[in-house]
């Protein structure tokens, strides 16, 4: 069933869904087929094997925060968000990373989902 709201509704509505780290919420948002690539990792395609590595990698961390600076709708169903991610270690380290997203929707949910982050610090 479609998703009745703006594309960055929708994209804003992931982003916090992602930060509480609420997958159910998460898969309500994305399309069955979804294809997500993480930097310059392989793509993952559909839910379930994105909720695998999802989940290791919310696993690793403590917690994080999307801070969007500026959200840009183009296209007809293209999002583009510029952030800082806000990460929390597990061993309560902090680091704060640069961050833009590309979402692409199809019928009100996302179907493609690019990001383009450098988490070595994150992980030094």
């Amino acid at each position: 069933m479609p998703h009745l709201q703006t594309p960055d509704a929708v994209v804003r509505e992931l982003l916090a869904a992602t930060d509480a780290k609420d997958t159910a919420a998460v898969a309500r948002l994305l399309t069955d087929d979804v294809r997500v690539r993480f930097g310059n990792a392989e793509p993952v395609h559909g839910k379930a094997a994105l909720f695998d590595g999802d989940d290791q990698f919310l696993d690793s961390i403590a917690g994080l925060r999307h801070e969007i600076h500026d959200l840009w709708t183009v296209a007809d169903d293209v999002v583009l968000a510029e952030m800082t991610v806000h990460y929390e270690r597990l061993d309560g380290g902090r680091v704060s990373l640069p961050c833009v997203d590309t979402f692409r929707l199809r019928d009100g949910l996302v179907h493609d989902y690019r990001i383009y982050i450098d988490l070595s610090l994150l992980f030094a």
